[in-house]
């Protein structure tokens, strides 16, 4: 055992641990420019910014990389953001009106399948909507349609970025006071799906 390996910088525990310390600092920085809320969309989308090149290996600083993310990306990651909560908030609304139609079974039966088909769809576009912006330059429509196409598209994957999110769900229930890091983690975990998502289009415009 030489303690002078242990020491190194370039050693990979404290490779592991700084990489766990600007996970740390990212969750921060997001928890603090989301707490306005109108504000959310664009703190996501600077996380990503982050997250991405960490996965990478070309973060930077994280206050820098967050910054820049936040200030280029804030009139549109805050658009998205509302017209998401927007037409989330009318999808739930309307499953719960789902209820109130018993005296038809089989519309009430139709109707509530529809609309979860149409929150599935739904979440499988926004967890999309906020990383792609973060990764290329593109206008609001077209973010809205590829982060359609991407998600359908690539059905599996998009699913498991599901399930690390509902992971990430499942242990803030247990340890709501870390929330914030547990979004950032799962954001960072989900960016290698991301990553090679995005590589995977970038090779197909070029070919």
């Amino acid at each position: 055992w030489n303690i002078n390996r242990f020491f190194n910088p370039e050693n990979r525990f404290w490779a592991f641990m700084e990489r766990v310390t600007d996970i740390c600092v990212l969750s921060f920085f997001w928890f603090l420019f989301s707490i306005p809320v109108v504000t959310a969309g664009a703190a996501t989308t600077a996380l990503f910014q982050y997250t991405l090149r960490l996965t990478a290996d070309e973060e930077g600083y994280v206050w820098k990389t967050f910054r820049e993310g936040f200030k280029k990306n804030f009139g549109q990651a805050t658009i998205l953001w509302i017209g998401a909560v927007l037409v989330g908030a009318f999808l739930v609304f309307d499953l719960w009106c789902c209820q109130f139609l018993a005296p038809l079974g089989a519309v009430r039966f139709f109707a509530f399948f529809l609309l979860i088909g149409a929150i599935f769809v739904y979440l499988l576009t926004i967890i999309y909507l906020f990383p792609l912006l973060a990764f290329f330059h593109v206008d609001t429509r077209k973010v809205i349609r590829d982060s359609f196409v991407m998600s359908v598209g690539n059905l599996h994957v998009s699913v498991t970025i599901l399930v690390i999110y509902g992971i990430t769900a499942v242990v803030t229930y247990f340890f709501p006071m870390l929330f914030m890091f547990w979004f950032a983690l799962g954001s960072y975990v989900a960016s290698f799906f991301y990553r090679f998502i995005f590589y995977k289009y970038i090779k197909d415009d070029e070919e």
